[in-house]
């Protein structure tokens, strides 16, 4: 017969014979190795998760409860959110637009970075593909992209170039709004000999 120690184990190896009536017997006393909790406290669930199915795997052997927390922290690590943290690369804008193809924040900022690269012709196309891609119903979104295009071809582009942008967003949007977005800018930048061509 086994020991006083083992008895919790026999018991689930060998179910308890059934009383007269045929109902199954119920066990006298439970044993439990760890104790209840019925709260989370974040990580030291996982911990305690991770180290009772190494217990119940077998006690013996450390080497699986190893391998499913490396396992866990690289799920973390491959799962990481970018929205937290600021884009490094053009690789990393792309993701971004993937998942929100209409926020002009993230395009604007895709060609922010383009400019702090000197990259002014890439940040130009980037400009040219958000007004393709944003849904036309955005209206306030491509406005956005407009008034950047309008600031990066006046910090960065010519004339000519300004006056052609300028006239694409006054037949794409409300005329009045572009002609006083664009006045803005120039006030701004004190560039008061520049404007339109009528």
């Amino acid at each position: 017969m086994p020991g006083d120690s083992d008895q919790g184990e026999c018991e689930e190896d060998n179910p308890p014979s059934p009383d007269a009536k045929g109902h199954p017997a119920v066990p006298l006393s439970l044993k439990l190795s760890r104790g209840l909790r019925w709260t989370s406290t974040g990580d030291q669930d996982d911990a305690m998760d991770t180290q009772s199915e190494s217990e119940s795997e077998g006690s013996g052997n450390d080497q699986p409860a190893k391998k499913k927390k490396r396992r866990h922290e690289i799920e973390y690590d491959l799962t990481a959110d970018l929205h937290n943290r600021t884009p490094q690369s053009s690789a990393d804008f792309e993701r971004l637009l993937l998942s929100s193809p209409n926020s002009s924040f993230l395009w604007i900022r895709f060609m922010s970075f383009q400019l702090q690269l000197s990259e002014i012709e890439k940040a130009r196309e980037t400009g040219r593909r958000a007004l393709q891609t944003i849904n036309f119903r955005e209206e306030q979104e491509r406005l956005n992209i407009w008034i950047a295009l309008l600031n990066l071809e006046n910090s960065y582009g010519t004339e000519q170039t300004l006056d052609v942008v300028f006239k694409e967003a006054a037949r794409a949007n409300d005329s009045k709004t572009i002609y006083l977005r664009l006045a803005s800018i120039l006030e701004d930048t004190q560039k008061f000999e520049v404007g339109p061509s009528l």
